[in-house]
C-alpha cells in the first residue's frame, strides 16, 4: 500500500470555508460539516498506519542509499541489496582462485601437526630442560607441552577456515576433513555440497 497526500481535491467541501453567513443546515449537519475536515486528517492518518505497518511500506520511506551498495533510494531495496551483498561476502571468503592451494596447504599443515603429536605422545618425562654449560635446552616433554597447550591443529583451523565461511566439495565432509563443527548449506545439480563451519 503506498502512502498519499490529503489533496486540495480531498478537501473540496469540507470544514467551514465556501459556507454562507448562516448555514442552511440542521444542527447535525452543520457539526458534520465542522468535523469533515478533522476527520479527513483522522482517516488518511490511518491509511498512513496500515501502511507502515504492511509488510510493502518500506519500500515507500526514502533514504540514502549507503556508499558501496547498489539500490534505489528506498528502505527496503538498501535492506534487500545489504542482505545479498552480505550472502556473497560469506559464500565468496573461500571460494576463488587459489582455494584448492589453500586446501592443499591446510591439509599439509594439519598431517604435519598430527605426526608431531604422535612422535612425543608417549613421552612422559619429568624434566622440562637439560642444562648443558650454561645453555638449557627444552626437552621432548617440554615441546609437546607446549604443542598441546598452544593447539596448533585449532589455530590453523581458525585462520584457514574461521566461523562463518562456506567450503564447498564434491566428497569428504569438512568436519572430517578438517575438524571443527560444520553444517550443510545445500546440495547443488552437480553434486557440490556447501557447508558452512559454525563453531
Amino acid at each position: 500500500m503506498a502512502f498519499g497526500k490529503i489533496t486540495d481535491q480531498d478537501r473540496q467541501g469540507k470544514g467551514n470555508v465556501g459556507q454562507p453567513d448562516t448555514p442552511n443546515l440542521t444542527t447535525s449537519e452543520m457539526q458534520e460539516q465542522m468535523d469533515s475536515l478533522a476527520n479527513l486528517a483522522i482517516d488518511k492518518f490511518n491509511e498512513f498506519i496500515d501502511a507502515i505497518n504492511d509488510t510493502t511500506g518500506a519500500i515507500n520511506i526514502g533514504a540514502e542509499v549507503p556508499p558501496g551498495i547498489s539500490a534505489q533510494a528506498n528502505i527496503q531495496s538498501i535492506l534487500n541489496a545489504m542482505v545479498t551483498s552480505l550472502a556473497l561476502c560469506v559464500e565468496a571468503k573461500h571460494i576463488h582462485l587459489n582455494k584448492e592451494t589453500l586446501d592443499m596447504l591446510t591439509s599439509d599443515m594439519l598431517e604435519a601437526y598430527d605426526r608431531l603429536v604422535t612422535i612425543f605422545e608417549n613421552i612422559n618425562e619429568i624434566q622440562t630442560t637439560l642444562t648443558n654449560s650454561s645453555i638449557s635446552l627444552p626437552t621432548s616433554s617440554a615441546v609437546k607441552a607446549f604443542i598441546d597447550a598452544y593447539d596448533f591443529k585449532a589455530k590453523i583451523l581458525a585462520a584457514a577456515y574461521p566461523v562463518g565461511c562456506v567450503y564447498s566439495t564434491t566428497s569428504t565432509d569438512p568436519t572430517t576433513l578438517f575438524g571443527g563443527s560444520w553444517n550443510l548449506l545445500d546440495t547443488d545439480d552437480q553434486g557440490v555440497k556447501r557447508y558452512v563451519r559454525v563453531s
